[in-house]
């Protein structure tokens, strides 16, 4: 754990090591998110205002010991509120933020700030800001001399624009769900290697993962995510060479044959292949991998790196190990991921902005990693730092996984996002529960979600 603290030590300037004091890790990480870089750090002009406050909608789990908002509550008081005297009030979403904004927006309390989701957290931030309850961003970019839009992902910078204009700023962002997490005891124990690069097939997973399970022990080798079609299904659909979505965002493509093979093959990593026995068991994922240890594998994103490999978790207590998953017939699927911050009240839009820019820094895009905050920031000059890339070597297989960048992502081009993921969900649930065919079940779910798109 020393040379965590060591790196994150570097990133101090003088004078945030002096406030940070005797903080401890906690601290220090959080101090230096807001070290340096002209894109990140507040202005001089923030730093001599009164005391302000901002209310900003977030992520569930300001409280919580992990993830993206316990984070970005202790880096605000410890490091942001120190310099530029705003002090940040995080208003949890519950049970998300697309949900919660809109009824926040409805009832005439939204926040100052808020999350802007895209593909997770209610996929709503598009949708919103149409609406008006995000508000552009363009003339504080424009005013502000000193920041550069260029670092970040353009991927996500073309998700977070709307009808020619920004409304937020990328938190984090990623390659898609394509990381394994496994444990690695249990697999070598049944003499199981996992390339860490991903360089071996879902033929050669599945032959492996036969071989680990244990029914009569209850124990099974890996239990896929298939309930959100927009980010699970992408991957998969992508590993046959399938998509969810044209490029225009105008047709839904799931009837096609290679997304069928991707929707068919998660759907046999229980009927046919046994590596789980059930996918609609009682339990989470969480528990049957974390704590049970009844649960071999699993795959998500990246986020989950930070968190199980944060410096005195408590939620993984097996040696993980951490590998890209394998390829599928057309290689490692990929899109691009991740989520926003934008602002909702013009009214202390000054504030906000010095927000967003820290909060989307390069500083603290990293730091956020060695906090435990998940995914990296949405930044190349984060993906390429020499101390994330350090910090596990998931990051750098990753980049070299996809030389030409993570997938495009895809957006419906009505923005009617919600409704669209609902209508296709919907019909792919008969499916996954065995009450249809996948051809059926496609044909039903092209048809329900192109309806939604001619809106």
């Amino acid at each position: 754990m020393q040379h965590r603290d060591g790196m994150a030590g570097q990133w101090l300037s003088r004078r945030r090591a002096l406030a940070a004091g005797a903080a401890g890790l906690g601290g220090a990480l959080a101090a230096a998110c807001g070290a340096g870089g002209t894109s990140g750090q507040p202005s001089q002009g923030a730093a001599r205002r009164g005391p302000v406050s901002i209310d900003v909608l977030t992520r569930a789990g300001v409280n919580n010991p992990t993830g993206h908002s316990q984070y970005f509550n202790t880096t605000a008081k410890q490091s942001f509120t120190p310099e530029t005297n705003i002090t940040v009030n995080f208003i949890d979403a519950d049970p998300d933020v697309g949900t919660k904004l809109t009824v926040m927006a409805a009832g005439g309390t939204v926040p100052d700030a808020s999350w802007f989701g895209i593909v997770a957290d209610g996929s709503a931030g598009r949708e919103q800001a149409q609406k008006g309850i995000f508000k552009p961003l363009d003339d504080l970019i424009k005013k502000d001399t000193k920041f550069d839009l260029k670092p970040y992902f353009k991927s996500m910078l073309d998700a977070f624009t709307v009808a020619g204009k920004l409304y937020a700023l990328p938190i984090h962002a990623h390659y898609g769900t394509n990381v394994l997490y496994y444990n690695k005891p249990a697999l070598d124990a049944a003499g199981i290697k996992i390339p860490a690069d991903g360089n071996w097939t879902i033929d050669e997973f599945v032959a492996a993962g036969q071989k680990a399970v244990k029914r009569d022990q209850d124990i099974w080798f890996f239990w896929p995510d298939f309930a959100d079609v927009s980010e699970f299904g992408v991957f998969w659909v992508r590993q046959f060479g399938g998509e969810f979505l044209d490029e225009a965002g105008k047709k839904v493509l799931l009837d096609s044959k290679e997304a069928r093979d991707g929707l068919q093959w998660v759907y046999d990593c229980a009927s046919k292949f046994g590596l789980i026995d059930n996918l609609y068991r009682s339990e989470s994922k969480d528990a049957l991998f974390e704590q049970q240890g009844k649960l071999l594998t699993r795959s998500t994103t990246p986020g989950l790196v930070a968190e199980y490999r944060k410096p005195g978790q408590q939620r993984v207590k097996f040696d993980l190990g951490i590998a890209l998953f394998p390829k599928g017939p057309k290689g490692h699927g990929t899109q691009a991921s991740g989520s926003g911050m934008g602002l909702t009240n013009p009214a202390k839009a000054d504030a906000v902005w010095e927000w967003l820019k820290f909060v989307t820094s390069k500083e603290n895009g990293i730091g956020q990693v060695f906090g435990g905050a998940g995914s990296p920031g949405g930044r190349t000059d984060v993906w390429t730092d020499p101390k994330l890339l350090a910090f596990d070597p998931i990051y750098s297989n990753i980049v070299k996984a996809y030389p030409q960048g993570a997938g495009s992502l895809r957006l419906p081009a009505n923005n009617r996002r919600t409704e669209l993921l609902k209508a296709v969900n919907d019909e792919l649930a008969n499916f996954w529960k065995g009450q249809a065919s996948v051809a059926d079940a496609t044909a039903k779910a092209v048809q329900a979600g192109n309806a939604v798109l001619s809106q």
